[in-house]
């Protein structure tokens, strides 16, 4: 049994940017700041990862596909986003409502 979660945010950590070694950040901060201890969980999020690998993509400069601009209607989303989505996907699996 786990006697408490706690969720404590790393400070110390740059805001990410293209070609980062987001790993040595990570113990540079926790080195300089609260530490990680054993049996701690460290969470990364995607948009950090993102960042570091230069994923990142300006929607003013996204046209949407035909495609994106239907779903985009049905699920009520910018119709750049749904393109960007549609790029990192294989397959829609699922649509409805709002949820894509």
């Amino acid at each position: 049994m786990i006697p408490e979660i706690r969720i404590i945010g790393l400070s110390g950590m740059p805001e990410a940017k293209n070609g980062d070694d987001i790993a040595a950040q990570i113990v540079s901060a926790a080195e300089s700041g609260q530490g990680i201890a054993s049996g701690d969980v460290l969470v990364v999020t995607q948009k950090i990862v993102s960042k570091a690998e230069g994923r990142v993509i300006a929607l003013a400069e996204v046209t949407p596909s035909e495609r994106a601009l239907a779903l985009a209607a049905q699920t009520e989303k910018d119709p750049r986003l749904v393109e960007l989505i549609l790029r990192e996907s294989r397959a829609v699996v699922r649509q409805r409502g709002s949820v894509l």
